[in-house]
């Protein structure tokens, strides 16, 4: 009887933490990601990629040999949404799609390089600061980087 009501209440419980997740976070070894659950419409693998793709059709592919966790949390952890309409992060550089001002800051909000980009596809050489936390922004996207 004890096992079964054991049982029981660790059914509800789990059920009831289960309702709470509002967001799916993506971490790999350069960049960490999350997305509102509301807006995913499907995670699959294609190749040697996990492929997210949200209910606007946008898809974003992550390797799996960078995948470091997947988790769920009620509340954001990642900076920037799972998007990457106009910024990357691959082998030290920044890869800007768009027009604006590219900002790099440190993970004290200081201001560490800026570069005006124009329309075409622009890349900015990090790979020479120092290991650490480092957020990217080009106009209303945002992109955290784990160097």
């Amino acid at each position: 009887m004890r096992k079964l009501l054991l049982s029981l209440v660790l059914c509800v419980g789990l059920t009831a933490s289960a309702g709470t997740y509002n967001y799916l976070t993506i971490a790999t070894t350069a960049v960490e990601s999350s997305v509102a659950l509301n807006q995913l419409k499907k995670i699959t693998f294609e190749g040697n990629n996990l492929v997210v793709t949200t209910t606007d059709g946008t898809q974003s592919s992550f390797e799996l040999a960078t995948l470091n966790r997947l988790f769920f949390s009620d509340e954001p952890t990642a900076v920037r949404t799972v998007r990457q309409e106009g910024l990357s992060y691959r082998n030290g550089r920044i890869v800007a799609n768009g027009q604006g001002v590219l900002s790099v800051y440190n993970a004290s909000g200081a201001l560490i390089r800026q570069q005006a980009v124009g329309s075409s596809r622009s890349e900015l050489n990090i790979a020479t600061l120092p290991t650490g936390i480092y957020i990217v922004k080009l106009g209303s996207q945002t992109l955290k980087i784990a160097k």
